[in-house]
């Protein structure tokens, strides 16, 4: 039981301002090739995914075979990969840093 007199205090996360479209594919362009070719798999595979519920949703069931396993399958390959840098800024990352220390980005 928690007493009327206690009070708790909330904690507010800091909210990033969202990337433009412009800046977005900037970020893309930025990017290692390595890194450029997980994001594009991920892409796909959510594409793949939205293709074999299509086939649940339409009762052609050969879609939904093929294509809900295979979009598993190709967003959760490439789970992880490191390059040591920032993707935004290009600025060296510490080990295991989950946001880039310069400018603030989150990393993959």
């Amino acid at each position: 039981m928690v007493d009327a007199g206690t009070t708790t205090s909330t904690v507010k996360a800091r909210k990033a301002p969202r990337l433009t479209y412009k800046q977005e594919i900037q970020t893309i362009r930025n990017l290692p090739r390595v890194q450029r070719g997980v994001v594009i798999m991920k892409i796909a595979g959510v594409f793949l995914l939205a293709i074999g519920f299509e086939g649940l949703v339409t009762a052609q069931y050969l879609y939904s075979v093929l294509f809900v396993p295979l979009g598993v399958i190709v967003a959760m390959l490439p789970i992880r990969i490191r390059t040591g840098m920032c993707i935004a800024c290009r600025a060296p990352l510490q080990k295991d840093a989950a946001i880039c220390t310069s400018c603030g980005a989150p990393q993959m």
